[in-house]
């Protein structure tokens, strides 16, 4: 009988992980041990697989197993299933997890599972997101007063607005609440080694979204107009930048 080749022998082995049982190709292939037989020996690393995930799953998504409770462990299961680890990272284990569950049986009654699990997701990409040297507000000193409307603003890469029909922020305070829909919109951003998440109003979600796509000064100003009284938008557009300079969500400008 022809021995297995190294590719067929590592083809079995991920069928056995993924399929539920051990590979029989790969079983024949195996000697059994003093106690185990070999199906016996591949159904160990079988479990030790699936909880290996299911550890990864919950650290990445801890207020969405808190939430779940003990029916995390089986959404993990249908999970893996449907989308099994396929990057040599498992970084990228769960990105796919708040899709899954806006279509899972589990989350059926509690359709702000998914949205919570999507903040989370927001969380981990600001947490993994490149470094950028946030700008100071002296550093403002150097643009002309006849620049400013022309000015672009870099934002850093680690911010991120989630919206949602239901206040996740608030679920993800306190996983075991049962919410009310309310439309909310959510900044989830980083400043060094700390990510941070509140809810804002929908003028900054307008004048962020004209941020990031790198619009004037002008434009994002325009935005505060859609929102405020004229009087009070040269205010409400002041303000609305000195707090994105003290929470660090501007890495430079091009003017």
């Amino acid at each position: 009988m022809r021995a297995p080749a190294l590719r067929e022998l590592q083809a079995g082995f991920w069928r056995s992980l993924h399929s539920g049982a051990p590979d029989a190709a790969l079983v024949a292939a195996i000697l059994p041990s003093a106690t185990l037989t070999p199906a016996e020996r591949v159904s160990i690393y079988q479990s030790m697989y699936v909880w290996r995930l299911h550890e990864v799953l919950g650290e990445d998504y801890p207020k969405t197993a808190e939430a779940l409770g003990d029916g995390f462990e089986s959404v993990v299961r249908r999970y893996l299933e449907r989308h099994p680890s396929e990057h040599p990272s498992l970084r990228h284990l769960g990105r796919h997890l708040p899709a899954f569950l806006a279509r899972d049986a589990a989350t059926s009654e509690r359709p702000w599972l998914a949205e919570l699990a999507r903040l989370e997701l927001a969380r981990t990409n600001a947490f993994d997101a490149p470094d950028a040297v946030p700008l100071r507000a002296t550093d403002l000193h150097t643009i002309a007063p006849e620049a400013w409307a022309s000015v672009r603003f870099v934002p850093i890469a680690a911010v991120e607005v989630v919206r949602s029909a239901w206040p996740v922020h608030e679920v993800w305070a306190d996983p075991t609440a049962t919410p009310s829909p309310r439309d909310t919109l959510v900044r989830v951003w980083r400043q060094e080694f700390r990510v941070f998440h509140a809810a804002i109003d929908a003028l900054e979600a307008s004048a962020l979204e004209r941020l990031v796509a790198r619009a004037p000064f002008a434009a994002i100003c325009d935005a505060v107009v859609e929102h405020v009284p004229p009087e009070n938008a040269a205010s409400s557009a002041g303000a609305l930048l000195a707090r994105w300079i003290e929470d660090g969500l501007l890495a430079a400008f091009e003017s």
